[in-house]
């Protein structure tokens, strides 16, 4: 038999992971609000120390809090009665996880260095460059589509729409066992 947590490691992951959700949604929050603020700048300093708190809020409240609701959350799946691949809505909740940081990775972060780089070297000249506005936007967008995608997670682990996937055997026979 596989292993299964008992109630309070279960009380106790289930909390790790709801918190680091937490972290991350307040994080891409964040990250959209400095994003906003940052076109609004009133001079190449401000503009500079945004997109530095924004590097900051990047590498502590988003990155390893991703990380971390996305290894509680294959734990509780695997070692509970979930299971990884049995509901819809744990897989939903996977394949968004995954998408989003690996979105995070190859392309928020180098949105994130471009503009960076960019307001170092030219500052407040940096606004009126459209490449430089273009990435900005881009990088508010996927804050925005971010805080979408964790408020649907979090919608559906509590709603625990969609029901069960069928099985193998269950197809074959045309059996209707979905929930």
């Amino acid at each position: 038999m596989a292993y299964k947590l008992t109630q309070p490691q279960k009380q106790s992951l289930v909390t790790i992971h709801v918190l680091a959700a937490l972290f991350w949604l307040g994080g891409a929050v964040v990250m959209l609000m400095l994003g906003l603020s940052m076109l609004r700048a009133d001079n190449g300093e401000q503009l500079y120390y945004t997109l530095d708190n924004m590097n900051l809020v990047d590498h502590i409240m988003i990155r390893y809090t991703a990380l971390v609701a996305l290894l509680t959350g294959l734990a509780l799946s695997v070692w509970s009665q979930w299971g990884l691949f049995k509901y819809y809505w744990i897989v939903i909740k996977l394949a968004l996880t995954v998408a989003f940081i690996a979105f995070g990775i190859v392309y928020m972060g180098d949105w994130l260095s471009q503009i960076f780089h960019e307001a170092d070297r030219t500052r407040f000249e940096a606004l009126s460059n459209p490449v430089f506005l273009q990435t900005s936007y881009n990088l508010i967008g996927g804050s925005i589509a971010n805080i979408a995608a964790l408020v649907f997670m979090t919608a559906i682990s509590y709603l625990k729409p969609f029901g069960k996937l069928r099985k193998k055997k269950d197809r074959a026979s045309g059996s209707l066992t979905t929930r």
